[in-house]
């Protein structure tokens, strides 16, 4: 075993180098194209005279195309390869996310939003399964947390990015929110066609890997796949049933209803509350993505090191939890957007180490469905999250009421991940397994 040591960490540091970079910078476009939303309601809104209400419903009804088709996407991925099927889901949301352009009515934005939401269904948990293929279980909360990095960075250039497109209002006839959508979609066409190309979909096929490097690699992962088989096998549809894929989706579900209304109503209540330009809440929004950066490698390096996760996610959900509340309760102040900052620094330490438990206990078919089911339920409430603030902003006029209900589901989802300290065997694949028989 001494001797496939360095051979195995020469093949991790290539993987790392080769696939990494070029997911990171796809997951910043797939960012982009889910959330810009948010700046482009600074203008979209009055232009257009949607209201608070039908912004949420059209914001959250991509998650709702999203999670119908996101399971049977990754089945799909699984059969077909990865390069294949991550290419096609690319070049398809990349002309939706163009065509909001042309967006005129309520029920046009609401008809575009959940066909983004169809094509790119499969991308994160395509993704997260793809890694399994390639990275040992002690690796994969820093290489799942490091490629999740993508969402904070897309803040970072996103949001000054997206305060600069509004100011093409008017070039060649489009509205500087039409130019947002343009020249935040047009990248992923390019990019789904430079994956077809560049992506490779198991070791076994990867040339750039030498021999005794791929040899390590692969037995590697053939020996931890070969315990968690030796422990319980059921079928790949029992996946989706499995009580921990429900419980660890519950906890999700419950903290991505914060952050998804914070991701796409942010903008809006920073404009609210501090009373600025559209250039300057894209830049106040680009420091707190960068502040999360380093939340999330501080996070993932600790838990990797200490190959403990639920007591990281719970820690992380409380901190967001805090975030939520101390905002509401401060209301319009500048010290209100300091404490806003920590719900993107509680959810971004919580991804690296909530994302690895996944595939530390589902391997094969199964874990192409168990992640799938566990993306499926967490997404669910990207709908429920912005159309819950969207609505009782209508009915209160202001942000506080819901801010409330989002750091009470995150505080509650905190909670809920304490009882996984008792499953630490999924840490270490000595549970029980679910993968196909």
């Amino acid at each position: 075993m001494a001797e496939l040591e360095v051979p195995e960490a020469k093949a991790i540091r290539k993987v790392s180098l080769r696939l990494i970079p070029f997911l990171f910078v796809l997951y910043i476009a797939a960012w982009l194209d889910r959330v810009n939303v948010g700046f482009a309601a600074l203008q979209m809104n009055d232009a257009l005279k949607f209201s608070a209400a039908a912004f949420g419903f059209g914001s959250g009804v991509f998650f709702l195309g999203y999670c119908l088709f996101e399971v049977p996407s990754n089945f799909i991925l699984h059969r077909v390869g990865a390069r294949r099927w991550i290419a096609r889901i690319m070049v398809s949301w990349g002309i939706i996310a163009v065509a909001m352009m042309f967006v005129r009515t309520p029920s046009q934005f609401y008809v575009l939003r959940f066909l983004l939401g169809v094509a790119e269904a499969g991308f994160f948990p395509g993704v997260v399964y793809y890694l399994s293929y390639w990275y040992p279980r002690h690796h994969r909360a820093r290489a799942v947390g490091t490629f999740m990095m993508a969402i904070p960075v897309a803040g970072f250039i996103g949001g000054p990015l997206s305060g600069v497109l509004l100011r093409l209002d008017g070039v060649l006839g489009l509205a500087g929110w039409q130019w947002l959508f343009v020249l935040e979609g047009l990248p992923s066409v390019l990019l789904g066609c430079c994956a077809w190309i560049y992506l490779t979909d198991k070791p076994e096929n990867a040339r750039w890997l030498e021999p005794v490097e791929k040899t390590a690699l692969i037995a590697r992962l053939s020996s931890e796949e070969q315990e968690v088989r030796e422990a319980h096998a059921i079928g790949a549809l029992d996946a989706l049933r499995n009580p921990t894929v429900w419980h660890l989706g519950t906890i999700f579900f419950l903290a991505n209803l914060g952050f998804y209304g914070y991701s796409i109503w942010a903008p809006q209540i920073i404009k609210s509350y501090v009373g600025t330009s559209d250039l300057t809440v894209g830049v106040i929004f680009g420091v707190i993505s960068a502040a999360v950066v380093a939340a999330m490698i501080l996070s993932n390096a600790h838990s990797d090191r200490t190959g403990e996760r639920p007591l990281h996610v719970a820690f992380a959900l409380a901190i967001m939890c805090c975030g939520f509340a101390a905002t509401a309760l401060l209301g319009h102040s500048s010290m209100a957007i300091v404490f806003l900052a920590l719900v993107p620094l509680g959810m971004g330490a919580a991804y690296g180490p909530f994302w690895s438990m996944p595939t530390s206990f589902l391997v094969g078919e199964a874990a192409a469905g168990g992640i799938a089911m566990v993306a499926t339920i967490v997404n669910l409430s990207g709908f429920v999250g912005p159309t819950l603030v969207g609505t009782l902003k209508g009915q209160t006029g202001d942000y506080k009421t819901g801010l409330l209900l989002l750091g009470a589901a995150a505080g509650l989802g905190a909670l809920l991940a304490l009882p996984l300290r008792r499953r630490a065997a999924l840490a270490t694949g000595r549970q029980v397994a679910v993968v196909v028989k």
